[in-house]
């Protein structure tokens, strides 16, 4: 019986040790850290160490940790500090009879005898358990026993290796957690020095513009004194001998501001700034004037040359006639030059039309030198010809068909050839073009031009120009279409003066002059408070620099129209024609003046006047064309600069802010955005005083502004394309 009672108290201790183990167990496999940038692995070890002994009495204990390649272990925590001799000392023997590795190996504890010690007569036992996640083993645990391990139940084994697991876990997550942070930091370091490059390459772009800027400057001044001075020339009583050479210096300017006219077209491409028109022209007259350009050059090398254009083909066509020229051009122009005997065949056909797109099909052939086929592959790209000795006999930069190839892309086209050596060529373009309108008769029609010459001989005409080479030109080339009341001033300070004593129907002022330049006069011309008599007159941008964007600026800057140097004098009828014969009832608009409701949309939610396409209409005289062209590059250009502004703001930079809200301003003032102009000149008056906070406030209401615009824009596509009725 009494065996039967100590027997009860064996198992009823055993209960409550068992009961106590798991109370404690609940509270020890988990710990109190947090895996980033302030974790500590010493703090989750001396956690560890304190739960292990609510398990096991341990009289000191040691984790060491394996090195990231597990050549090496090293100790991480030691309690008591000054025991970690001992433990060195007993892990050399374990290591060198292999009892530490293939206790490493098991992951269950293992118990051994400690090395017999002089001071001390009993027996010490060593607790062993490896330090182990799922997949590896990262350290081990070393514990002198402080308890026989007979009376230390299987649970506490059990819950002491489950212990180290979840520690190992933590460890690993922590150097993973490292590991990360440290690629994040190599890769932020690589993004800054990305972000430094396209920096720096930002730069030099920029200082490569400006300096074809300058070059394109510097030398079309002088070229347009050439190309003027031919032309007048051309006027003059000349005998056969003078006519001749007149056509020989006329031809070298030409090809001299082609090859000028190639290398900024190249550099827009570059730049990725080279825009497309989509307009109605007249596609007989484009294929008749690039045939009428080239036959004299056939004719003087006597070959045969035939441009056909299919009659199916819809005379009146949409798309971008410039750059159609343009393509022609460099084609043709290249099979008459590369052709020395034989014909050049141009045809020109409707490959595919569903009533509303045809694709355009041009095919060019030659029978001239043809392109060796080891050059076929690298014809289409920028500053290659097909021999080296072509440019010392031909002439010419390679980047024609280079150009034309971009083009074509552009345009959503494909552009192809085939050729043999010494036998000849054939190039074939598609581009899709869209069926137009036919228009009424316009100011351009040459039967209209006898009529409008009379209405505008008497305009007065003020040119604004510090060249005085240039200055002639313009003058002589205004004579020759008739405008007689013409005046010149030499800086822009003069022409305020002309134009507070007189009124002028046009301006022409050159852009780049030593006193103010042509944004600022126009600044004054537009300002109600300057003493100038008529703030309305239309004033023409001239300027040599025709860079990516220069017409788009010179229009966002409130110029009425833009012209480029050397003149020519096709482009100057153009422009004097638009504004000298119009009707005189020309509606004018100033952003302050009070919002006429007629033709005007306006917000349902905060009745402000949104857009005015009636005022816009009958300030372009009606134009719609010109009207959707404006409104187009508003639409593009103001999110450029609300994107520039918020750069800007965010930099602290007022200047940078004022001068690119300036812009916004007038921009959205030339297509009659109201409500952005409106919000533009307080943002601006804001960041002219400092205020970089309220102009920040701002820009959600101008994107805002923007957006409703657009949606102004789409509701009244039929206004606009119904001419305002």
């Amino acid at each position: 019986m009494e065996q039967l009672r100590e027997r009860v108290r064996i198992l009823t201790r055993e209960r409550e040790a068992a009961k106590w183990i798991l109370e404690s167990a609940v509270d020890s496999l988990s710990f109190s850290v947090i895996v980033d940038d302030s974790f500590s692995s010493e703090i989750l070890l001396a956690q560890a160490a304190q739960k292990l002994r609510s398990f096991i009495r341990l009289d000191a204990l040691v984790f060491f940790l394996f090195s990231s390649d597990g050549l090496d272990c090293f100790p991480a925590f030691c309690d008591p500090q000054e025991c970690l001799s001992f433990f060195e000392q007993e892990m050399t023997p374990l290591v060198d009879d292999g009892t530490f590795a293939w206790a490493v190996g098991r992951n269950k504890p293992v118990v051994i005898t400690a090395r017999p010690s002089e001071d001390k007569d009993t027996e010490r036992r060593i607790l062993l358990h490896s330090i182990m996640t799922s997949n590896r083993s990262i350290g081990m645990f070393m514990g002198l026993m402080g308890e026989d391990e007979a009376a230390v139940l299987d649970v506490s084994f059990a819950f002491f290796t489950v212990l180290l697991s979840s520690m190992a876990s933590i460890l690993q997550n922590a150097e993973l957690y490292a590991t990360i942070q440290g690629l994040n930091r190599e890769l932020q370091g690589k993004i800054e020095r990305l972000e430094e490059s396209e920096r720096n390459l930002a730069d030099a772009m920029k200082a490569k513009e400006i300096f074809l800027a300058n070059v394109s400057h510097e030398v079309r001044t002088p070229l347009n004194g050439i190309v003027g001075m031919t032309t007048l020339l051309e006027e003059t009583p000349l005998d056969a001998r003078q006519r001749e050479l007149l056509g020989v210096l006329k031809d070298e300017s030409g090809a001299l501001l082609r090859l000028i006219n190639d290398l900024l077209d190249f550099s827009k491409m570059e730049a990725g700034k080279l825009v497309f028109e989509d307009i109605p022209f007249d596609l007989y007259e484009l294929w008749a004037s690039v045939r009428d350009s080239f036959f004299p050059r056939a004719v003087a090398k006597k070959i045969s040359f035939r441009m056909l254009l299919d009659e199916s083909i819809p005379r009146f066509v949409s798309g971008d006639s410039l750059r159609i020229r343009q393509i022609l051009g460099n084609l043709v122009g290249n099979a008459v030059k590369f052709t020395p005997s034989g014909a050049v065949t141009v045809s020109g056909t409707c490959r595919e039309s569903n009533g509303e797109r045809l694709l355009f099909e041009v095919r060019v052939k030659d029978t001239g030198i043809g392109i060796p086929s080891g050059k076929k592959e690298m014809l289409f790209q920028p500053f290659v010809q097909g021999d080296a000795s072509m440019t010392r006999q031909f002439g010419g930069t390679g980047l024609g068909l280079a150009i034309s190839k971009r083009i074509v892309d552009g345009m959503g086209g494909t552009i192809a050839f085939e050729s043999r050596e010494g036998e000849g060529s054939l190039f074939t373009f598609i581009v899709p073009l869209r069926p137009a309108l036919i228009p009424g008769p316009t100011i351009s029609d040459p039967r209209q031009k006898e009529e409008c010459g009379g209405a505008y001989a008497a305009a007065s005409v003020l040119v604004v120009e510090d060249n005085p080479t240039n200055r002639t030109v313009a003058v002589a080339l205004l004579n020759l279409l008739g405008l007689q009341h013409i005046e010149t001033a030499e800086n822009e300070r003069e022409a305020i003066e002309k134009l507070s004593a007189d009124r002028y129907g046009i301006i022409f002022m050159d852009i780049q002059m030593p006193l103010l330049d042509g944004f600022q006069a126009l600044g004054i011309i537009r300002d109600p408070s300057s003493p100038v008599l008529d703030h309305e007159t239309p004033v023409v941008a001239m300027t040599a620099n025709v860079l990516p964007g220069e017409r788009e600026r010179s229009l966002a800057a409130g110029m009425s129209d833009y012209i480029a140097k050397p003149i020519l004098p096709a482009e100057l009828r153009r422009i004097v024609r638009r504004f000298l014969c119009e009707e005189e009832a020309e509606s004018t608009y100033s952003a302050q003046d009070s919002v006429r409701s007629e033709g005007a949309f306006s917000s349902v939610h905060s009745g402000k006047t949104i857009f005015r396409p009636k005022v816009l209409l009958d300030r372009m005289g009606g134009d719609r064309d010109l009207c959707e062209q404006t409104i187009a590059l508003f639409i593009e250009d103001s999110l450029k600069l609300l994107e520039k502004i918020a750069i800007a703001v965010q930099s602290g930079d007022a200047d940078e802010s004022r001068r690119m809200i300036h812009a916004l301003r007038g921009a959205s003032a030339n297509v009659e955005a109201v409500d952005i102009t409106l919000l533009s000149d307080t943002t601006e008056q804001a960041a002219a005083r400092g205020d970089l906070e309220e102009a920040a406030r701002a820009l959600p209401e101008l994107r805002n502004a923007r957006d409703e615009f657009i949606r102004a824009v789409h509701a009244l596509d039929s206004f606009i394309s119904n001419g305002g009725e």
